[in-house]
């Protein structure tokens, strides 16, 4: 019964594209043509829809890029020699400049193109008539039925020798008969065919269209007078260029084409896959042959055969020697398998070498052998002291052996602390560099040569290909908008038992967390960094711990260089793990430092133990087991470079170096004062701290702005969102640019009222004196006045043209020079204020929300602008 779609369905059905229209079409047996009728007809679930026929078109041809990139392909297999009739370049015309050969047959219709010259000049062209005979104006009637091109030829020249004295003759075809030809049997066109008199079996074949699908290949037979005169294999045509049995074809013959007898499937490793015809007697190995030979990744072993046996299907393993005498029967489906793809005698090394890559193993072969005892197969950046050995992993636990490259190339280096390899192992070199952009970096500012250069730029091309292969497969960018929306959607429904899980998930035993908030915040790892390389190995440890084999891997944290979670080797101690982090921090204690052990035996017990460092740097004595984790403490009191800035009205400008504790009153004294042009009350302090804390609070006010205008726009109201206004509004949400200001009062500190203690990064900003007070917001004619004292607001609102209907009057504001805001007295939520304007304030007269329908963060927002406009338009003026 056809499926009949309600209208409902017909209207959904519209809205997807075409590609899925036509599938669900084919599908369903549904005329896409007749959608629109019925989708009018109001009694459109009462009618039938009579199926009609699939598309004819190819599947291929209406499926959208994207679905012919990800829609598993189905390998067909076709008979071999099946395209061999279907093809434009064979073809069965034969033109007159086609050599005729000298045994060429003449007979009734052939037209014969004879030239006399000598005594005579004369030029005839005549055919052979029904008699037989062809008729000349000088030498009467002449008999040729039978006779051979060439024997006329030499008839024709020995008559006009002896009745045309002092005349020479020259012979030609001028076009050649037709034959009538009766191609029947297992053919698309069987019939009676006219064939050009040069035409042979394959001629026949292909007039008639080629074969069917159980026509015989191996089997085509020529019948001349009803008994058959040859036979034509057209695998010996195709695969051994014999056309001994291609013969030329004669009037009256008769081209039949059998049913296939016995037919096998071959495939996988071989070079032609495919269906073959095969003949009673032929073995597996001329089926090999017929395909061109099994590949060299093949398992040459054995060949696996499915056979039809007794009516029920069994599976046959043939062995290399028995390939001759295996007969094959109707049905067999061959298998050659592939050899397996692993190495048996390499090892692999992996990361910031030259050439990376399998490497012959030999017995004995050590690590410095591999990298032929020199530094010049490591890249620039590689870290020559800590390497990695991983042995195992195929169908075995893995081990680590930890190495400095420089002791295993080093010749006079003890035999013991020289690693041997074993097969299988992979030799892991780590970059110095954990990201990607600070190694770019460090190789500009290195002497590098013109090879190393282009050994580098190699490199990077490589992994930016890989990069945008994989791009090219799947469309990151369309990945990156569906996680960033489902993770807005997401971010009211964590509650507390996902928060306590994605806790437990930031302490797991990886690298990977750490890469993932490199690449949040913007840092893309080193293709060689500790990150990259060493992130599978840990995984591949998670997945072999057990209760009798703990997770080898060791967490050391605090002021070493690459701070995480690395691999234990074998007699794992302290030093190892800090070389394996990249060496100590110059901040770090070289006193006491912590360790912290696990142990499990009916329950979780926790130990933490103190050592001293340094003595243990030196004389290794503890050894580290599963789960350890390693604090380097740091230097007490201990403090980086720190710097701030000071701009604008001071004697002496520029960066000045803190120590910790360190205020602005000393620093402003440092830089020789104030000038006696600074508006002190108008100065602008930055905090990098709090600009990252307004950035973030900017991107959350900014997502919570679009979820609400979303909900607003799905409630039904009498009023509508003005969306140019909205759109704007989102336009500056995520332009502006956050500042980090912190509100001081620079009088009050420089009276030794208040004061305070600087942080690395700090900036001050103290601009000249001003004389202007700015309008911004809601008026008719925002501008900046000159200052005079004694006016109040609204006579400078006045100025400003008035406010705008769209204005909130009962919130209008000042931002005071110092960033401070304060509530004129008088609005309906205003504290008591008696501060008066002074030169450098702004007034702000905000759009009244109710105007947005009631978007209740709307003034928020807009505060937010108008305060960091005004923090912007300050520092930017000194």
């Amino acid at each position: 019964m056809a499926f009949t779609p309600t209208a409902k369905q017909i209207e959904q059905f519209k809205k997807l594209p075409k590609s899925q229209q036509q599938l669900l079409a084919k599908q369903y047996g549904i005329d896409i043509s007749t959608l629109n009728t019925a989708g009018n007809n109001k009694n459109t679930q009462q009618q039938e829809t009579n199926a009609v026929p699939l598309p004819t078109e190819p599947e291929q041809s209406y499926l959208s890029e994207n679905e012919k990139r990800f829609k598993p392909e189905v390998k067909k297999l076709k008979p071999f020699a099946s395209e061999l009739f279907k093809s434009d370049t064979f073809t069965s015309s034969h033109s007159g400049s086609v050599s005729v050969p000298q045994d060429y047959v003449l007979g009734v219709g052939d037209q014969l193109k004879i030239s006399f010259f000598g005594q005579q000049n004369l030029e005839e062209l005549v055919e052979v008539d029904g008699e037989g005979s062809i008729t000349l104006s000088e030498l009467g009637p002449i008999n040729v039925t039978g006779m051979r091109y060439d024997s006329f030829k030499k008839l024709l020249q020995d008559k006009v020798s002896k009745e045309l004295i002092g005349t020479s003759v020259y012979v030609s075809i001028g076009s050649l008969k037709k034959i009538r030809v009766l191609v029947v049997g297992e053919v698309e066109k069987p019939g009676s065919y006219a064939l050009s008199a040069l035409s042979n079996i394959t001629h026949s074949l292909y007039a008639s269209g080629g074969l069917t699908d159980i026509g015989s290949y191996r089997n085509i037979q020529l019948k001349r007078k009803g008994e058959v005169i040859r036979k034509l294999d057209l695998y010996d045509l195709l695969l051994n260029g014999d056309n001994a049995d291609d013969v030329p074809l004669r009037a009256g013959d008769t081209v039949f084409v059998p049913s296939l007898k016995k037919q096998v499937t071959l495939e996988g490793a071989v070079r032609r896959e495919a269906i073959f015809e095969v003949k009673q007697d032929e073995s597996l190995a001329e089926l090999l042959s017929m395909s061109g030979g099994m590949l060299a990744s093949a398992y040459k072993d054995f060949i696996s055969i499915s056979r039809f046996t007794g009516g029920v299907k069994k599976v046959l393993e043939v062995q290399q020697g028995a390939f001759d005498s295996t007969q094959l029967q109707d049905g067999d489906a061959i298998k050659v398998a592939t050899a397996a793809t692993h190495y048996d005698n390499e090892v692999t090394l992996i990361g910031a070498v030259v050439r990376p890559g399998k490497y012959a193993w030999k017995p004995g072969m050590t690590v410095g052998e591999l990298f032929n005892n020199s530094l010049h197969s490591v890249l620039p950046q590689a870290d020559t002291g800590y390497g990695l050995v991983v042995s195992g992993g195929r169908f075995n636990d893995i081990s680590m052996a930890q190495f400095n490259l420089i002791e295993q190339l080093t010749p006079n280096t003890d035999s013991d602390t020289k690693i041997e390899l074993s097969k299988g192992d992979k030799v892991y070199v780590f970059s110095r560099f954990q990201y990607l952009e600070e190694e770019k970096q460090a190789l500009r500012a290195l002497d590098l040569t013109a090879e190393e250069l282009e050994q580098q730029e190699k490199t990077r091309l490589w992994h930016l290909y890989e990069s945008e292969l994989y791009k090219a497969f799947v469309d990151t960018d369309a990945i990156s908008k569906f996680n960033k929306i489902d993770k807005i959607d997401k971010i009211d429904k964590i509650d507390q038992t996902d928060k306590q899980q994605e806790s437990e998930e930031q302490n797991a035993w990886s690298f990977m967390l750490k890469e993932q908030e490199a690449v949040a915040n913007g840092k893309v790892p080193s293709p060689f960094s500790r990150i990259s390389l060493l992130e599978p190995v840990i995984r591949k440890l998670q997945n072999q711990a057990t209760p009798s084999n703990p997770l080898q891997v060791v967490t050391i944290q605090g002021h070493v260089k690459y701070p995480g979670n690395y691999p234990i080797a074998q007699n794992y101690t302290v030093k190892d793990a800090v070389e394996a982090a990249g060496g100590l921090l110059e901040s770090a204690y070289l006193g006491t430092a912590e360790l912290t052990k696990f142990s499990s035996k009916e329950s979780m017990i926790v130990e933490h133990r103190s050592f001293e460092l340094a003595q243990e740097l030196q004389q290794p004595s503890i050894k580290i087991d599963s789960k350890d984790a390693i604090n380097v403490l740091s230097v007490p009191k201990w403090m980086d470079e720190n710097q701030i800035t000071i701009k604008g009205e001071v004697k002496f400008p520029g960066s000045y170096t803190i120590k910790r504790g360190e205020t602005l009153n000393s620093v402003l004294e440092r830089a020789g004062g104030v000038t006696e042009f600074a508006s002190v009350s108008g100065a602008v302090f930055t905090r990098e701290e709090i600009k990252k804390q307004e950035e973030l609070q900017l991107n959350r006010l900014t997502e919570n702005l679009q979820r609400e205008i979303a909900s607003k726009s799905l409630q039904p109201s009498s009023e509508s969102i003005a969306y140019s206004e909205v759109k704007q509004l989102l336009n500056d949400l995520s332009s502006i640019e956050a500042q980090g200001r912190l509100v001081i009062n620079l009088p009050n500190i420089l009276q030794g009222k208040q004061s305070l203690v600087l942080q690395d990064g700090d900036t001050l900003y103290i601009p000249q004196k001003r004389d202007s007070i700015s309008v911004i917001g809601e008026v008719n004619y925002p501008a900046s006045h000159l200052f005079e004292p004694g006016l109040t607001i609204t006579e400078y609102l006045e100025r400003s043209g008035g406010i705008k209907e769209l204005a909130d009057d009962e919130s209008i504001y000042v931002i005071k020079a110092n960033g401070a805001v304060y509530i004129p007295k008088g609005s309906w939520f205003a504290v008591n204020h008696e501060e008066k304007l002074n030169a450098g304030d702004t007034i702000v007269v905000p759009l009244n929300s109710n105007y947005m329908d009631n978007l209740t963060l709307w003034s928020t927002s807009t505060q937010i602008i108008y305060q960091l406009g005004v923090a912007a338009a300050a520092i930017n003026n000194i």
